[in-house]
């Protein structure tokens, strides 16, 4: 239970500055009056803030969406909301805002994450906090409950996953945790439930809570250290009680010299007339008061004790470095059977159904020449934009979405990632760096912005670079698996063979090269193993479906007006006579790859729907395919995750590592075809 502190001759930070991060620091918001943390009654006439917080994977979106209306992405997976998020309702015709934030474990801050959740919650004090408190991680939630009630703010807590532990015999009793924190408690079985009671206590506008009473001296540091602190600064119970914890993300910079001077010798004396032991005393009171509120609450059944659910069994399994490795093979079988054959199935019953018709039609009406090619010729607006996103693209993301959204409600992927952790240490790539590699399967943008939670520049480096390099986002992923589906599910492992290979080779070498220490501590929450909630899964599906129609598509009908300009101007037929000794003649691949590499710039499942479309015509074989896959992995930057990486790295950085990865698209695309030439014969491609 107790927290991770640092020693005396780190700084603080009272204004929040993101040194690591290089970010501005959040201004303080003036504190209504001295001497409390309590702030002023919010007018109604203004919009009402809720800052939903708790710790990572506790249900935060989703209560978020529930009492919003609005939807941001749920998963069974810790790091799934990685930004601040704001969503406007309405109760009892009251404007409402409600935030929802990434993961936190406490005010004492862990990571640039949590950094930013706690400069948002003291540079914009909420007028109601509503904890989300997992029923399967009671005591760390209580250990956050804890913070949340010295800061004299009104607070909710949501009971989350309450039927779920229920069913593993732990039962909880909202009413006795009422009664003992004096605030109001809500119970949500499932998913979803208990919205109309929190409706209900944000009506009543609950007074803020007791705090959290630490003992006479450390109450009595806490009173001096307070009064010392300027008005400006919101939270002063709080804040001197960080102070006296060492929280090394504190500074004094904006007092004057001389002020801050004086205050830190101040605070400096309040410390040694403790001898050095405040952390200490803090940790202890408040694991004796998480571990006293457990136990009024909490009834876990005695058989439960004992038996192992086949949750438990199952995700150990997934985790096992021997029995693992099958189960993985198994849920990539499945992908690969419902991406080429269920997917593909009805990508053909779209083309069959509409794009052929229409083509037809419009060939009919429209006569050959200009505006004929316009709208149906190689690079027309309906055949490679509108109809190569509708009925060649969507079918495939529609399956692989499910699938994929299948594993994260399940919560395999924190599990994928303990599996992979040992041959991950092997390329410099240690502790939590493994989960932002795994999180590129989804979304690389997402995954390199989860990768701000890297201590260490060296590791956050390499697992940037890995992402954008060789791991193929859900929708690479899925138009991947169709295009090489056409031949077989060996053309499958050579491909994404090479892909490993390649992340592999680059992350030992910039293990090797690159300055500085890689190792991290390696701490993985790993969520209970659920089935999955149908309706959940598809509403994901539905969501992700109609991000990429609003989206994707005007992206594609852009990129096939430009592809058709370049065409008519010439300028793509002198690109194709400049780049056929590269295309033909070092990658092996039809000219016609050119028309690609450039969709690639406007998205890169447009470049990927245009190579399935080659493939479905006969222009690429076996071997081609493989290449093919390998070249749009590498080659495809999504803009999204290069601005990603400029934000997290640096700019200098992020521009060394984009163009280092185009360079190595070509070099080792190259080297990978000339080598399936040399063993094709081996290989029978």
């Amino acid at each position: 239970m107790a927290r991770r502190h640092h020693g005396n001759d780190l700084r603080m930070n009272l204004n929040l500055k993101l040194r690591r991060a290089g970010r501005s620091r959040v201004a303080a918001v003036p504190v209504p009056r001295a001497g409390t943390d309590m702030p002023l009654p919010a007018p109604r006439s203004r919009v009402q803030r809720i800052l939903v917080t708790g710790l990572p994977n506790s249900g935060k979106s989703q209560l978020c969406n529930s009492l919003t209306g609005a939807y941001e992405l749920v998963s069974n997976y810790p790091q799934t909301t990685v930004e601040v998020k704001t969503h406007d309702c309405a109760i009892d015709g009251e404007a409402w805002a409600v935030t929802d934030a990434p993961g936190l474990h406490g005010l004492y801050i862990q990571s640039e994450e949590e950094l930013v959740v706690r400069a948002r919650l003291f540079s914009a004090p909420p007028d109601v906090l509503v904890q989300c408190v997992d029923s399967h991680r009671l005591r760390e939630s209580l250990l956050l409950t804890a913070d949340l009630l010295g800061l004299g703010v009104p607070l909710i807590l949501v009971l989350t996953a309450v039927g779920e532990s229920a069913r593993d015999g732990l039962h909880l009793d909202p009413d006795a945790l009422s009664r003992r924190l004096s605030v109001p408690v809500v119970s949500s079985p499932e998913p979803g439930a208990g919205m109309a009671e929190l409706r209900r206590a944000l009506r009543t506008r609950p007074a803020a809570p007791r705090p959290l009473s630490y003992g006479d001296e450390i109450e009595a540091a806490i009173t001096r250290m307070s009064a010392l602190l300027p008005a400006s600064l919101p939270f002063h119970r709080s804040s001197a009680l960080l102070l006296l914890e060492n929280d090394p993300t504190f500074t004094l910079d904006d007092l004057p010299g001389d002020a801050r001077t004086a205050t830190q010798k101040a605070i400096e004396d309040t410390r040694a007339h403790l001898a050095g032991k405040a952390p200490l005393l803090v940790s202890a009171r408040r694991t004796q008061w998480v571990d006293e509120t457990a136990s009024q609450i909490a009834v876990t059944a005695p058989a439960a004790r004992q038996r192992p659910r086949f949750s438990q069994t199952f995700a150990a399994l997934c985790r096992h470095p021997l029995y693992g490795l099958p189960l993985l093979a198994f849920f990539l079988g499945v992908i690969y059977l419902m991406v080429v054959y269920v997917a593909g199935g009805l990508s053909l019953l779209l083309t069959t159904a509409i794009t052929d018709p229409v083509v037809a039609l419009i060939g009919r009406i429209v006569p050959g020449g200009f505006w004929n090619e316009l709208l149906v010729g190689p690079h027309g607006l309906l055949t490679l934009g509108l109809f190569n996103s509708l009925t060649t693209v969507l079918p495939i993301l529609s399956v692989f979405f499910m699938v994929f959204g299948l594993l994260e409600d399940i919560g395999y992927l924190p599990n994928l990632a303990i599996l992979t952790r040992r041959a991950s240490e092997k390329i410099g790539i240690t502790g939590n760096a493994v989960i932002p590699l795994v999180l590129g399967f989804g979304c690389k943008t997402m995954a390199t912005m989860t990768a701000r939670n890297l201590q260490s520049r060296k590791e956050k480096l390499i697992v940037v670079a890995l992402i954008g390099l060789a791991i193929p986002c859900s929708a690479q992923m899925g138009l991947s698996i169709a295009i090489l589906g056409q031949h077989g599910v060996k053309y499958f492992i050579i491909a994404f063979g090479f892909l490993a290979l390649l992340e592999v080779g680059a992350g030992l070498l910039l293990n090797r090269f690159l300055p500085g220490e890689a190792e991290s501590q390696f701490i993985q929450e790993l969520p209970p193993i659920r089935l999955p909630r149908i309706g959940a899964v598809a509403r994901k599906t539905g969501y992700r479906l109609l991000w990429f129609l609003k989206e994707a598509i005007p992206i594609f009908l852009v990129a096939a007006l430009a592809m058709f300009v370049l065409d008519k101007v010439g300028a793509l037929a002198l690109l194709k006579h400049a780049l056929r000794p590269l295309i033909t003649g070092w990658l092996g691949l039809p000219l016609d790859m050119v028309d690609a590499l450039l969709l690639t710039f406007a998205r890169s499942e447009a470049a990927a729907g245009f190579v399935l479309r080659m493939s479905h015509q006969g222009l690429l074989n076996g071997m081609q395919a493989i290449v093919a896959v390998v070249l749009l992995t590498t080659f495809a930057q999504c803009f999204a995750n290069i601005a990603a990486m400029f934000k997290e790295i640096g700019a200098r950085a992020a521009v060394f590592i984009v163009i280092g990865i185009y360079v190595a698209a070509f070099v080792y695309t190259g080297a990978v075809h000339w080598f399936l030439v040399l063993a094709s014969g081996v290989l029978k491609l």
